[in-house]
C-alpha cells in the first residue's frame, strides 16, 4: 500500500509592522518558545515536510530555524504580494499528494484540529479549512457555508455589512490535495481593495470548477493571530489559562491559576500542587504529589514523586529523583543530577554535579563538576574550586564524607569514604578514606587589645 506524504507550508515572510519590532514577527516569544515554533511544532504531528515561506527578516528567521528543525526547507518571497503569492512561491518545494497552509503566527493551533483537517482531505474533499465562530469577529474573513460545505470567504476589508455580521470566521489553517492546489492556484486574481493574491479566493474557484470545499470546526482560540504586542500577550494569556485549566482537570492542584505559566508540552502527575508565580516549561516532567511553591522557575527538568521545590528556586536540565527537597532560593544548573531524599538547600548552586542519597547541602554551597557520594554533609560556605582559569576539573567525594562550613575543594581533588574536613580548610589534595584533614592558621589571641584599634581611629586615643 502506497503511504502519502504531507507536507505543511507555513507563511512566516510577513514584516509584521504594527509589532513595531526590528524583530521578525514570527521570532516574538510567547513564554519561552518563538511564535513559529508553536506552530511548527504542532504540524510536525501530521506533516512529513516543512516549507516555511520567508521574506521580511529572512536571514533571521531562517538562521533561528535551521538550528532547531533538520526538515525545513525555505521558500523566498522577495515581495509581498498576498498570501496566494506566498503559497505559489513555495509549491515549487512541495513534495507532499497533501499540503497544509498555515500561518506562522498563531501559536494556539492544536494537532488535533489539524488532524481533523487532513481527514476531510483523506475522504475526498479537495480542499480543507479550520474556522471557528468569534462573538467578536472584527478583523477575521468571514466564512459562508452550506450544510458543511464552504461556498466563499471574504476578507473584511471586502466584505458587505451583511457579511460583516457573520461569526464564523476563517482561521488561515488550509490542507488541499496537491493536484487541486496547483490546478486553482495560478486562477487567483488580486482584483481586491489591496491589490494582493488572497488565497481564499481559492474557495470559489474550486466550487466553480465542481470540487468541495470542508469545513471543520476548531475552538476559538485556534484562529487567534498575533500581530500586535497586545495579541502576544493575550495569546500568552489564553496558552497558560488553556495549560492550567488541562491541569486541574486532570488531578494538579494550582493556586492562583491567572499568575501561572506552564508550557504545552509540560506533564505534571496527579496531587502536585503549584504555588503562584511559578513557570515551568520546556521538556519538563514532574511526578506525583510534588509541591512546587511560589516564584519557581523550571525549565526542561526531570523530576520524580514527592520532591518539594520551596519558593525562589530556579533550575534548568537538571534531574530530580523521589523524595528530594529543593531550596529556598536554591540554583540547579544543567547536568544536576539529585539523588533520592538529598537537599538542597538556600542560596545553594549546583552544576554538573551528581548529589548521592541522604547527602545535603543546606546552605550556602557552590557544587560544580562534582561527584557527591550517599550521606554526605556539606556544610555552610564551602565551594568546590573547580576552574584553574583554563580547565574545569572534578571534584569527588565519596561515602559518609563530613565537609565543614566554609571549605575550598580545589580540583581536581578526592575526599575519601568517611572522612571529616575541618571548617575553614583549603583542601588542595586527595583525602585517603576515614581522615581528618584541617588547613587553618594558628589562633592568635592578644588579651585586652579588642578595642584599641578602634580608640585610636575615632577618638586619638593612644595608650
Amino acid at each position: 500500500m502506497e503511504v502519502c506524504m504531507v507536507s505543511a507550508v507555513v507563511l512566516a515572510a510577513g514584516e509584521g509592522k504594527r509589532m513595531k519590532s526590528k524583530i521578525p514577527k514570527v521570532l516574538h516569544r510567547i513564554g519561552d518558545k518563538a511564535l513559529i515554533d508553536c506552530v511548527l511544532e504542532k504540524v510536525r504531528e501530521v506533516a512529513d515536510q516543512l516549507v516555511v515561506v520567508v521574506g521580511h527578516g529572512a536571514d533571521k528567521v531562517m538562521e533561528y530555524l535551521q538550528g532547531r528543525y533538520k526538515e525545513v526547507v525555505f521558500a523566498h518571497q522577495k515581495k509581498q504580494l498576498g498570501t496566494a503569492h506566498a503559497v505559489q512561491v513555495a509549491i515549487k518545494k512541495v513534495k507532499g499528494d497533501k499540503v497544509f497552509v498555515l500561518p506562522g503566527d498563531m501559536p494556539l493551533i492544536r494537532p488535533q484540529s489539524l488532524k481533523k483537517v487532513l481527514q476531510e482531505v483523506d475522504s475526498g474533499a479537495d480542499m480543507a479549512v479550520l474556522v471557528c465562530e468569534h462573538e467578536d469577529p472584527t478583523g477575521y474573513g468571514r466564512v459562508i457555508t452550506n450544510k458543511g460545505r464552504i461556498l466563499k470567504i471574504v476578507e473584511e476589508v471586502d466584505a458587505t455589512e451583511d457579511e460583516k455580521k457573520i461569526k464564523l470566521t476563517n482561521t488561515g489553517v488550509y490542507c488541499f490535495k496537491i493536484e487541486a492546489l496547483e490546478k486553482y492556484l495560478p486562477l487567483i486574481k488580486n482584483d481586491n481593495k489591496k491589490g494582493e493574491f488572497y488565497l481564499t479566493d481559492i474557495v470559489e474557484i474550486v466550487n466553480d470548477k465542481g470540487g468541495v470545499v470542508k469545513a471543520v470546526m476548531g475552538e476559538e482560540f485556534e484562529g487567534f493571530g498575533v500581530n500586535t504586542r497586545k495579541q502576544l500577550a493575550e495569546a500568552y494569556k489564553i496558552m497558560a489559562r488553556n495549560k492550567v485549566e488541562y491541569l486541574l482537570e486532570n488531578g494538579v492542584t494550582v493556586y492562583a491559576p491567572e499568575t501561572v505559566f506552564i508550557s504545552e508540552e509540560v506533564e505534571i502527575g496527579q496531587d502536585t500542587v503549584i504555588y503562584p508565580y511559578v513557570f515551568i516549561t520546556g521538556e519538563t516532567v514532574i511526578g506525583n504529589n510534588c509541591t512546587i511553591g511560589p516564584f519557581c522557575m523550571i525549565r526542561d527538568c526531570k523530576i520524580g514523586d514527592s520532591v518539594r521545590i520551596n519558593e525562589h528556586s530556579v533550575m534548568e536540565g537538571a534531574v530530580i529523583e523521589s523524595e528530594v527537597t529543593v531550596g529556598p532560593f536554591a540554583r540547579l544548573r544543567e547536568g544536576t543530577v539529585l539523588k533520592s531524599n538529598s537537599r538542597v538547600g538556600n542560596f545553594v548552586e549546583v552544576k554538573k554535579s551528581v548529589i548521592g542519597e541522604w547527602s545535603k547541602a543546606n546552605h550556602l554551597a557552590y557544587i560544580g563538576d562534582a561527584t557527591v557520594g550517599k550521606g554526605v554533609n556539606i556544610g555552610a560556605g564551602t565551594i568546590t574550586c573547580n576552574y584553574d582559569g583554563v580547565k574545569k576539573h572534578p571534584t569527588v567525594i565519596e561515602d559518609g564524607v563530613f565537609i565543614g562550613s566554609d571549605t575550598q575543594l580545589v580540583a581536581p581533588v578526592r575526599v575519601g569514604a568517611g572522612s571529616l574536613v575541618g571548617a575553614g580548610s583549603t583542601i588542595t589534595k586527595d583525602i585517603p578514606p576515614d581522615s581528618l584533614a584541617i588547613t587553618r592558621a594558628p589562633l592568635k589571641i592578644f588579651e585586652g587589645k579588642g578595642m584599641r584599634y578602634f580608640k585610636k581611629k575615632k577618638y586619638g586615643i593612644e595608650e
